[in-house]
């Protein structure tokens, strides 16, 4: 009976485990990845936010940054970490 408990007892671990590696290191990865780039964010560039605002960046400071909005032009001041990603689509900016 012993061995019974012994074997389930290892392999509940072992699950345990593999779980913990299937879902939060990708997790984990993929946050120091966000993390990286919204350190990483310069005036020019163009991002989006998690809310779905998209524009440029007209000012970086400590832990804010300064975004200009399309096609607008509307400033507004919000936090880094509100930076989903880098905008890679071709707004035409001139368009109304």
């Amino acid at each position: 009976m012993e061995t019974k408990q012994l074997i389930i007892t290892i392999v509940t671990i072992l699950l345990i485990l593999g779980l913990y590696y299937l879902t939060l290191l990708p997790r984990k990865k993929q946050e120091k990845e966000i993390k990286k780039m919204q350190d990483g964010l310069k005036k020019g560039d163009k991002v989006i936010t998690y809310t779905g605002l998209s524009g440029t960046i007209e000012e970086v400071l400590e832990d804010r940054i300064i975004l200009k909005t399309r096609p607008e032009g509307i400033k507004l001041s919000i936090e880094k970490w509100a930076v989903a990603g880098l905008d890679e689509r071709n707004i035409d900016e001139t368009k109304k």
